[in-house]
């Protein structure tokens, strides 16, 4: 008891800087150079944590690979801790603490070195695994492109990121924020204004506030809340329809978009044929952190495009099933 209750007590013991011939010179030499390596030693975990913090809910890492990383970073700082105390000791000899802190930093020590021909593997082998899976989720929204591409005439368009998503047509948007029944109500004056603008004829008029109004109401059920941004160029109207919900889960793109009535929410399910029944072109980029929705519509019908799927070879290629392995 003795023992913890003078943890931090140097009675009894001399200052290191009386024990041995010590000048200022050489004193000094040390308590700098321990300074420095404790506050690298504390820096580099420090770092490493806050990055892991930012990151960690978009690094996908075997549970292995970040036991490694923690006990990693709780053998450097208590590394750093050696040094400090080591400093400290020239002024205030608190040899209960040190000796604690290096036996701390010799158990950490020992549990590092011994689970690393366990873990070392498993890490090795991490980013093999993730490349692999990267590569078959491009394969997967590859096929879904295509197959969305052919089966809406050209009119849907996947993409994998937002950067992947066409330039907006000009450069001030009108933008209306989407949290109620009510915004919903604005949105669609919004709308109906600008298309009369473009010289929109009653029937082009009606479908494009419908597949907007029905994209926003998709924001709003499924993500709670939404952001329309209405671009006009001319004759051509762009809205981008911006939520920050769960997204659309990749097995289920081709039935959410493609079959009438289908509704992840258990709702009539009928915002995605409405959109595609409606629209000159959509583009959908959908994720984990939310869904952007891209509709764009001239005052004329355009030229029936060509299929993605067809002009680049014809042949949708056929997506490797998810228990099957990826060759490198």
């Amino acid at each position: 008891m003795d023992f913890w209750q003078e943890l931090f007590s140097g009675d009894g013991f001399v200052p290191r800087r009386f024990c041995g011939d010590w000048n200022g010179g050489l004193i000094w030499l040390h308590v700098v150079s321990d300074s420095v390596i404790f506050l690298a030693y504390l820096w580099i975990p420090l770092t490493m944590f806050v990055a892991f913090r930012r990151q960690g809910n978009k690094l996908v890492l075997p549970r292995a690979t970040w036991l490694l990383i923690s006990l990693y970073i709780a053998f450097i700082a208590a590394c750093g801790f050696t040094h400090f105390f080591d400093a400290l000791m020239f002024w205030n000899p608190v040899y209960r603490a040190n000796g604690v802190i290096r036996a701390l930093t010799a158990v950490i020590s020992i549990w590092t070195a011994a689970s690393l021909s366990r873990l070392i593997p498993l890490a090795v082998t991490a980013p093999i695994a993730i490349n692999a899976q990267q590569r078959l989720v491009k394969q997967q929204q590859d096929w879904l492109r295509d197959i969305l591409d052919s089966a809406t005439g050209g009119v849907l368009r996947l993409r994998p990121s937002a950067s992947d998503l066409p330039e907006p047509i000009s450069e001030t948007p009108q933008e209306v924020s989407v949290t109620t029944a009510k915004g919903l109500g604005v949105l669609r004056r919004s709308l109906l204004q600008q298309a009369t603008e473009a010289g929109f004829s009653s029937e082009r008029k009606g479908d494009f506030v419908t597949a907007t109004h029905e994209a926003a109401m998709n924001a709003l059920r499924h993500a709670g809340h939404g952001t329309v941004r209405i671009f006009r160029q001319g004759d051509t109207l762009q809205v981008w329809i911006v939520d920050a919900g769960q997204g659309i889960p990749l097995d289920k793109l081709p039935i959410a978009t493609l079959k009438q009535g289908y509704s992840t929410a258990g709702t009539a399910g009928q915002g995605w044929f409405l959109m595609l029944s409606s629209v000159d072109a959509a583009y959908l980029c959908t994720g984990l952190t939310g869904t952007t929705i891209v509709l764009q519509m001239s005052r004329t019908v355009p030229e029936p495009t060509i299929p993605i799927s067809q002009w680049a070879g014809g042949d949708v290629a056929t997506p490797i099933p998810f228990n099957e392995p990826v060759l490198a």
